[in-house]
Parts: C-alpha cells; structure tokens; sequence
C-alpha cells in the first residue's frame, strides 16, 4: 500500500515561533514530530503574501513564472496536486472559501472550503473546524490519500480559546494561538497511522510581531460604501475609487503619528507585509517532516526553499516529476545525509492593494535574492531604487543596510537575480474581465477591505 500524507500550512507562522529555544508556546505535539523528524530551520517562502507564496509552493515555480498571485490563481495551472492525483492519490483539500484557493483546486474532486466571508464569522479549530477535521480523518479518506490543509488561526485577527488564554501557553496572544493549534495537531495525529503517513508541516509565509492599533478595515466606512452602492449604483466605480484613496490616505495618516515614536525597523513593521521590505520575519518559514520515510531526527540548517517542499514529497512517494519545468528540487538528499548545493531563492513583496482602475496592480512592489549570507533587494521596476543588501551572516537581524558601500556585491547579487529569471517572461496582467473585477471584489471583501 502506499504511503498517506498529511500537509499542514498554518497561515503566517514564523519559523523562530517554532525553532527558536527562547519561544513561549506550549508546543508538545510540534516537538514531537520534530525529535521524530527532520526540520529545516532555513527554509525561505518566495513572497511575504498568502496567494503568491503559496502559488510557488503549489507549482514548485517561482511567482515570475507561473505568474500566481492571490488575484491571479488559475485552475489550469499544474499543481502538484494534479500531479499527485495523476499518480494515484486521492487528493483532499482542507482551505478558507476564497477565490485563490476556490479557483486553483477547481479541478480537484475532494475539495472542503470552509467560511471565510467576514473575520468575526471565521471558522476557526476550536469553533468547529477541528471536529470537522478529524470526522474527515475518522476513515472517510480513501487510501492513498493526500490531505492538505491550511489554517487561518493564526492570522490575525484571532480570538485565543478560554482554556488557552493563560500565561503558561505564551507570553503574548500569538504565542497562545500557536499553543492552542498545536492542541489540535495532537488530536489529528490521534487518527492516522504515523508509518504509513508523511507529515509536513509548514507555512505561506511569516510576519511581523508588531502590527498597528487600527485594522485596515474601518466599520464605518465600509457601511458608507455598501450604502452609496446601493443608492447610487451608476456611481459604484467612482465610489470604489474614493473608499480606497479614502482607506490609503487614512492608513498614511495614521501611520505619520506614528514615525515619532517608532523606530525605521519599527516602522516596517507596521506598514505591515506587502509593503517595501523583506525581512527575515516575513519570508523564513517552519518545515517539518515526518513519519513514513523519515528514519532519523535531526535538525538541517542549511538554507532551502519553499518551492523545494513538494518535490520533496514526491521524491519519498516515489512519485515522478519533470524536474527540468521547475524551480526547486528534492531535499532528499540532505534527509539522507548527503551533500545537496545550495541554492539561491527569488523572494518578492505581494500587492496589498487592487484599486478599481483597469490595470490592476497584481504584483508587489519589491524582487530580491536570498542565499544563507546575504540578502538583496530592491524595486521591481528600478534596479536604482529600494536597493538593500544585508549580511546576514554578521548581521542576522538584518539591522544595516550595507548596500551603498557594497556596490560590488550588488552587482552580484542583481546577476544572481537575472541569471534566476534568465528564458523567463514575467506574466503581467493587463486588463481584467468583468467576472475577474467580481472575484477581485469579493476577495477583498473577504479579506475586510470592503
């Protein structure tokens, strides 16, 4: 019989929320996996965004492409999934109702979207998501199967469990949160068979610790939108166009006040992901295996990347893949204590924003390189501009933009990014159809912008 898979993402986890000794949460079943496990502390997410990064990991392709982002999923694009379900698998999906993940596992059978539509309605683990799971568990998974899941309890904003809400899981909120999935991790491991079962857990991308008071989504504006759309629906794209030069100006506004009391670091932050920096909080992501195929336990620091996780799988599936139309590559290798190189990874912000123009802005504004010394970056548009170079060697926290002083290693490391991007043509999306504008719309609305 073939072995099983359980792939778990959890939306926004960092990789030192997991790795790092010095971390609050209670994480016993996590650490289980991990003394029974392999588990790459470096591994590198290709975009600071929910939809692109995850785009790259479902394809094995850096975004530039296979020219996903959260706006652009396509259901003909070759996943791993179909290449999996191709192979025999009986592929399930676990993932929240938007049009990203709607739409790019609309050729698969077995798919399980689960509410999304408005933050306070999101069905978390502990508000019936976790039973919902492990029903799924409880025999109704077709062997082999593959099940991937991923989980928004840990975006914010969240609401922590009672019995979580405690000191001893966490210092802070988010540490509780991480506490409290890790409680139902446990309960899913209950139900399958640890040897015939490859576990993965991993993310989409980091985040910041630091976020503003203020969500970005304003009640009251939000109810003068939907008000004025539905009084004056011949006016609606001119209504779209001031919300949104309304909600930017506001989010500028507030985030003035607050450069005298905040550090540039500080600041970065608070400007939140998607913005003009790729800090290691953003992009460095846990991964774990283990289970069927992992025989031995041990922590692998070299740096490897996102797209690096599903030929990997299949790798110990034994299942064949077309290696050359590709990104990553198997991290086989190092599991089996052989030399692997290293390899740079493209890394890119994501766009936060879709204004109601005919050209959406589909992409992030910043591209970059990241190999385990340095990291680059700098606009997507102007080579000259944004530019930042750190050594994260000397300079893991990435405190010193060494750029101005190092031209020539700029110079390096921009060939580096070319070389990567070399026989490729960056997918750009020049008009949206009025069906696309609709599930734009309704992405928005679901991320609370609308």
């Amino acid at each position: 019989m073939k072995p099983n898979v359980l792939f778990i993402t959890i939306d926004s986890l960092r990789y030192d929320k997991i790795f790092d000794s010095k971390k609050s949460s209670l994480i016993p079943n996590i650490n289980k996996l991990m003394k029974n496990g392999i588990s790459f502390t470096q591994t590198i997410s290709s975009a600071d965004v929910t939809g692109t990064s995850l785009g790259s990991l479902f394809t094995s392709s850096f975004p530039f492409r296979s020219g996903i982002t959260l706006f652009t999923p396509d259901s003909e694009t070759n996943t791993f999934f179909k290449i999996l379900n191709d192979n025999g698998y009986n592929v399930y999906t676990l993932f929240p109702d938007s049009a990203f993940f709607l739409t790019i596992t609309k050729n698969l059978k077995e798919n399980d979207p689960y509410a999304y539509n408005k933050r306070e309605n999101w069905i978390q683990l502990f508000g019936g998501l976790g039973n919902r799971i492990i029903d799924k568990l409880d025999n109704k998974l077709s062997e082999p199967w593959v099940y991937y899941m991923h989980l928004m309890d840990l975006h914010v904003p969240f609401t922590i469990p009672a019995e979580f809400d405690l000191e001893k899981f966490g210092k802070t909120n988010h540490d509780r949160m991480i506490s409290a999935i890790d409680f139902w991790i446990g309960k899913f491991l209950e139900k399958i068979n640890l040897n015939n079962t490859l576990i993965v857990i991993s993310s989409d991308h980091g985040d910041y610790d630091l976020h503003r008071t203020n969500p970005v989504s304003h009640p009251k504006g939000n109810s003068i939108l939907k008000f004025g759309k539905k009084l004056f629906p011949f006016l609606e794209p001119l209504i779209v166009k001031f919300y949104f030069a309304y909600q930017n100006l506001k989010i500028k506004k507030e985030l003035n006040l607050l450069k005298n009391t905040h550090t540039e670091r500080e600041m970065a932050a608070l400007s939140g992901r998607g913005s003009k920096h790729l800090f290691d909080e953003t992009i460095r992501i846990p991964l774990i295996f283990s289970g069927y195929g992992i025989d031995s336990n041990k922590k692998i620091n070299q740096m490897v990347r996102q797209v690096d996780i599903f030929p990997t799988i299949a790798h110990i599936l034994e299942i064949p893949f077309d290696a050359n139309s590709i990104d990553g590559q198997s991290l086989l290798p190092l599991i089996s204590n052989n030399d692997l190189d290293e390899l740079p990874t493209y890394v890119e912000t994501g766009s936060k924003y879709i204004k109601n123009t005919p050209n959406p802005k589909v992409n992030g504004k910043i591209i970059g390189i990241r190999t385990s010394k340095y990291k680059y970056w700098r606009s997507r548009n102007d080579p000259g501009k944004n530019v930042a170079l750190y050594d994260l060697i000397n300079d893991p926290l990435e405190e010193k933009n060494i750029a101005s002083e190092n031209n020539s290693l700029v110079i390096k490391m921009e060939k580096i990014l070319q070389d990567l991007k070399k026989g490729s043509v960056e997918i750009i999306r020049k008009q949206f159809s009025k069906d696309e504008e609709k599930i734009i719309e309704d992405e928005l609305k679901k991320l609370g912008y609308i």
